[in-house]
């Protein structure tokens, strides 16, 4: 802003990049490591939880998070056994939300927590304790890490100042006899941490990452081909396509083998078996993408239903005219509220049509509704 003979001049904000429609609309994206910098503790606490969950299920049979101020310095907790409650062995995943990179006097709080609990016997000692940080360690902390002896001696010698008095409050824990002679014993090379980026990027593999930072970072596989033999959960809407084909040719097609002497039926019945299990494809692709219980593929079918419903309901010749306009439509649907949108092929919005008919939303013969 300048001012001259008492006129003030604004000068606009310079744009640095170009914005796209998307960016006019929503605004800027925020980056996923300065997004995670700004939610609350809890929230981060939920988000490790949901790496752990998502990313580490293969390597843990139950997680916890034990939360508030009991919690006696566990954040995370994920259990590699757990049928013997007294020998389980777990690790830990500590999570520290500050501001700046943790640093050895924010840790040793923890570090003194771990021992003295462990010690007096409310839980065994785990077998990894993971430090989380959006804005990750201080280079003096790394240092710390990766020489346990000297992250011991540090403990030792500042337990006065940063644990005495901080562990249980309203009570001061000495560091001295057995407990002593514990944590000169203890072996710190269980401590580690977690790079925030590498979190992100482990956490955009889950099914929880479209929840906490928006877009699709997946790629969806290519659609499951029909297996030659058809399923029990496709008899509905086979029989309903045989009714179609009947319809058309004025006879009973009432077996899928008679539809072999039928070339234009037959190709066309194989088209749509491929797009039903396109479709089914696309299910299984937001089940492993998007978080548990959104369940967007029934507002899909919803809107997939809406928008061909005044086809299947007008006049036509035969039933097999009604699929194939019906289908037709059904491909140039525009659905832009559904997450996996930017997912979507033809086929999908096609096999749609044939999964509501297997769910007797739909009929394509007339008489089929009386």
């Amino acid at each position: 802003m300048n001012q001259e003979d008492g006129l003030v001049e604004i000068i606009e904000p310079e744009v640095k990049s170009k914005l796209s429609n998307t960016d006019l609309l929503l605004g800027i994206p925020i980056e996923p490591i300065k997004r995670l910098q700004v939610i609350s503790h809890d929230d981060f606490e939920d988000f490790v939880r949901e790496w752990v969950c998502g990313y580490l299920k293969e390597k843990y049979i139950k997680v916890r998070r034990p939360g508030g101020a009991g919690d006696k310095g566990r954040d995370v907790v994920a259990f590699l056994t757990y049928d013997d409650r007294k020998n389980v062995i777990w690790d830990n995943y500590q999570c520290k939300h500050y501001n700046s990179a943790l640093s050895a006097s924010d840790i040793l709080i923890e570090l003194g927590k771990l021992c003295y609990y462990s010690f007096k016997g409310a839980y065994s000692v785990p077998r990894k304790y993971y430090f989380v940080s959006p804005k990750g360690i201080s280079t003096k902390l790394a240092e710390l890490i990766d020489d346990s002896e000297e992250l011991k001696k540090q403990l030792i010698l500042k337990w006065n100042k940063n644990c005495r008095s901080k562990i249980i409050s309203g009570e001061n824990i000495e560091l001295v006899g057995e407990l002593l002679f514990y944590v000169e014993n203890f072996d710190f090379s269980i401590i580690n941490d977690i790079d925030p980026q590498v979190l992100i990027e482990q956490h955009s593999e889950t099914r929880y990452f479209f929840y906490r930072f928006g877009g699709i970072q997946k790629t969806r596989p290519e659609p499951v081909k029909p297996p030659m033999n058809i399923n029990d959960n496709e008899m509905l809407y086979i029989r309903k396509l045989l009714k179609a084909y009947s319809d058309h040719h004025k006879s009973n097609i009432d077996e899928i083998n008679k539809l072999k002497n039928h070339t234009e039926y037959y190709n066309h019945f194989n088209r749509q078996r491929k797009s039903f299990y396109s479709a089914d494809s696309l299910m299984m692709f937001e089940r492993d993408t998007l978080p548990p219980g959104l369940n967007a593929i029934n507002d899909l079918k919803e809107e997939v239903l809406d928008g061909i419903i005044d086809t299947v309901e007008s006049e036509f010749d035969d039933a097999f005219k009604r699929v194939k306009e019906v289908c037709k439509v059904a491909r140039s649907l525009n659905t832009p509220s559904y997450p996996l949108n930017s997912s979507i092929k033809g086929n999908d919005l096609a096999g749609l049509c044939h999964h509501l008919a297997n769910e007797d939303e739909i009929c394509w013969v007339v008489e089929e509704y009386d």
